[in-house]
């Protein structure tokens, strides 16, 4: 009960925090509107006046884009992976060591309070306003509207471990920049947020199911908009669900190393 009361006041903090720099988050939402106006502009140009591609309506294309759009700003409100990479160049990541609480989980609940008051003071009333507004496709019954929030919180995790994990790769190398392109274009192509999986050839398909980037936009957006149903989605669930653990795992291994690194370095 102290630990959640410990890691529950970083969420307070960080949501406290995010009210003051109120510029940071009305200029990150003004990003994400020009974002959402070029991908929509450009798939309505794909569509050209045509009423479906590849089995998807345009409508459902649009909303696809508009809840990758909405996940994106979501996943966006979190620390920042060359944040974490300054405080392991600056060194500041070791006083966090030498505190009584887990690191990762310490920044998790930051992004929490960071990310719930984005939702509320700005992606919620912009997003609110565009459905009520724009023909966009919406989920068929209440059931789909708490899978689609379940599967995009398992997202935002998937997202949160791997994106920490390479953000920890400063202990042991010098200079990321290029691995961080890398991994970046990766998320941004394989996990669907602005190609849906569906128009990939077939061999582009499978290897980005077999990888964890689908879980982040992907399966959220095709539970949202109608594309996966039934059984498809519990199991679609069950793949983010192994991703999530994978993912975890993976980010307990590299920060175990990395402390051990500074420990050992005497930081």
């Amino acid at each position: 009960m102290f630990r959640f009361r410990l890691y529950w006041t970083f969420t307070k903090k960080a949501f406290l925090r995010s009210a003051v720099y109120r510029f940071d988050v009305w200029s990150r939402l003004g990003s994400n509107l020009i974002f959402l106006l070029m991908w929509g502009s450009i798939w309505t140009a794909l569509y050209a006046g045509r009423e479906e591609a590849g089995g998807v309506s345009f409508e459902s294309m649009l909303t696809y884009i508009v809840v990758s759009q909405f996940l994106t700003g979501v996943n966006g409100a979190g620390t920042p992976l060359w944040e974490i990479q300054e405080k392991v160049r600056t060194g500041d990541i070791s006083l966090e060591l030498m505190r009584p609480f887990d690191v990762p989980l310490r920044y998790l609940f930051a992004d929490f309070g960071s990310v719930a008051f984005y939702i509320l003071t700005a992606l919620l009333p912009l997003y609110t306003v565009m459905f009520i507004f724009m023909d966009l496709t919406l989920p068929s019954g209440w059931e789909n509207w708490v899978l689609f929030i379940i599967s995009a919180f398992i997202g935002f995790l998937i997202r949160y471990c791997i994106e920490m994990s390479f953000g920890l790769l400063s202990f042991f190398l010098v200079e990321t920049g290029g691995i961080v392109d890398v991994f970046y274009f990766a998320m941004s192509l394989l996990s669907g947020s602005v190609i849906p999986l569906w128009f990939f050839p077939g061999w582009l398909e499978t290897m980005a199911l077999y990888l964890p980037f689908q879980g982040i936009y992907y399966i959220p957006n095709a539970i949202f908009i109608g594309k996966i149903s039934g059984s498809e989605i519990l199991l679609s669930l069950g793949v983010q669900l192994f991703w999530a653990a994978a993912s975890y795992l993976l980010l307990r291994f590299v920060w175990n190393r990395a402390s051990q690194k500074v420990v050992v370095q005497g930081g």
